[in-house]
């Protein structure tokens, strides 16, 4: 199969919440996380991304769903609650 566009060097399988993703997942740099890509200079690239919800949290979300949002999800993140 032929692949157009940018590589795809971090890929996201929807159907999985972020503490399940192949590669780790992170929101910042951070010399303790590890590595899971690189790229060359001046190389195209694409970095899929989900929320920190999993999908939980939708574009039609409230200031309700975010405060009754599954706390779980931030636990599985190691985000203290």
């Amino acid at each position: 199969m032929t692949h157009y566009g940018a590589k795809v060097v971090v890929p996201i399988d929807l159907k999985k919440k972020p503490w399940e993703q192949k590669h780790p997942l992170h929101n910042r740099w951070h010399p303790d996380i590890p590595v899971v890509a690189e790229v060359k200079d001046g190389e195209v690239f694409r970095v899929e991304m989900v929320d920190f919800s999993g999908g939980g949290i939708t574009s039609d979300y409230s200031a309700e769903d975010v405060k009754h949002a599954d706390q779980s999800i931030l636990v599985n993140l190691g985000i203290s609650v």
